[in-house]
């Protein structure tokens, strides 16, 4: 039984806008049209251009955001982390340049005014003001909406972390702090003493050497959808990772030397963490690539939240639980997915941790990133 046709019909003049908003988003700046009394400010600015130093002293031309008010570590790759308490009333103000942008709060959920989507609400021009209120504590991501496979590939994003609304939040990278998990005897809230950043990233060298607009559909807003309007010279579709990346430090594809706390004094440590024996590390994981990756801890481990959710807490995930993950036990997340693990080890070792890179058409493997978790 063939599937009756619907005719859209004649599209009233005053929807026409809406319609083609997916194709055309308006631009729009400013301060926030329904402003409240923030519990929390904060500023960052895009697009910053920077360089990222590989290990033979080459260089890959990086986008950033940047965070106006650090000038130590306000300039980073991934961006500078955003941490912010449960329930904060969060103002983010948000500078411009060269061309329009956006930020997504990826995952947080606010209106669409300020979810950062430009295609559901409008693309900023100059600067405007984000308004949020997390609800859930978490491991979130920030990142740009505009052209977003090459923008998001470019380095335009950071993770976003929301730490339970506890005595000290928000909390200082690489703990000590306190997470959300299932725990009803302590309001489903615990601690760790030592945090680790596994970021896992890609590079297409060809791809960073392209512009904020390059092959992106021609906005027509008479006729957005004529063919006319498409790129037919673009590869954005090919993705060729040639360097790879675990939280901001990078390997070419023929170097197998494993990450350390040496690479990078901002980021090794959150690469490579090192606690004694008894401690609790809680490890933060976001595949931020077009890979799908697959890690592998030599140390039995507890998944406590997926996507910023922490498993099994009431009421939005009271129908899930935390689950253990044993040694050696391999797991996979594709582009945007987030673990939170919690790992107390009770006897001094080192312990291998490796993430592989699988091509997402082909699945081939493409780099095996290693690096370990010391304890003393």
């Amino acid at each position: 039984m063939a599937l009756p046709v619907i005719p859209r019909g004649e599209m009233p003049p005053d929807e026409t806008l809406a319609f083609h908003k997916h194709v055309c988003p308006p631009d729009f700046g400013g301060p926030n049209p329904d402003p409240l009394n923030p519990d929390l400010i904060l500023s960052r600015n895009l697009l910053i251009s920077i360089d990222l130093l590989l290990p033979e002293n080459a260089r890959v031309p990086m986008w950033i955001i940047e965070d106006p008010d650090d000038p130590v570590n306000g300039r980073v790759f991934p961006s500078k982390t955003i941490r912010i308490p449960r329930g904060a009333l969060v103002n983010a103000l948000v500078g411009c340049e060269g061309g329009t942008h956006t930020i997504h709060w990826h995952g947080i959920e606010p209106t669409p005014m300020n979810d950062g989507v430009g295609k559901h609400s409008f693309e900023v021009d100059g600067n405007f003001v984000y308004q949020f209120q997390p609800r859930e504590a978490g491991t979130y991501f920030y990142h740009c909406h505009k052209n977003t496979v090459l923008h998001f590939e470019m380095g335009l994003y950071g993770l976003l972390i929301i730490d339970p609304d506890v005595p000290g939040a928000p909390f200082t990278d690489g703990g000590p702090g306190f997470c959300a998990a299932f725990s009803p005897a302590t309001n489903h809230v615990i601690p760790y003493d030592v945090e680790a950043f596994w970021v896992a990233d890609e590079i297409d060298s060809r791809w960073h050497t392209l512009g904020h607009d390059d092959f992106m559909q021609e906005c027509d807003p008479e006729n957005p959808v004529d063919p006319a309007n498409f790129t037919q010279d673009g590869f954005l579709n090919d993705f060729r990772p040639d360097i790879f990346v675990v939280t901001g430090i990078p390997r070419r594809v023929n170097n197998p030397s494993p990450f350390s706390a040496a690479d990078d004094p901002l980021f090794g440590p959150l690469v490579a963490p090192a606690l004694q024996a008894g401690q609790t590390l809680l490890a933060r994981i976001l595949n931020a690539g077009y890979t799908i990756q697959q890690f592998t801890l030599g140390i039995d481990a507890e998944v406590i939240a997926m996507d910023g959710h922490a498993l099994g807490v009431p009421p939005f995930q009271q129908y899930s639980s935390p689950f253990r993950l044993p040694a050696g036990t391999p797991f996979r997340l594709t582009t945007a997915m987030r673990h939170d693990l919690i790992i107390t080890p009770a006897s001094p070792g080192i312990f291998p941790v490796t993430i592989e890179y699988f091509h997402s058409v082909s699945g081939r493997r493409l780099f095996t990133a290693r690096t370990a978790i010391t304890v003393i």
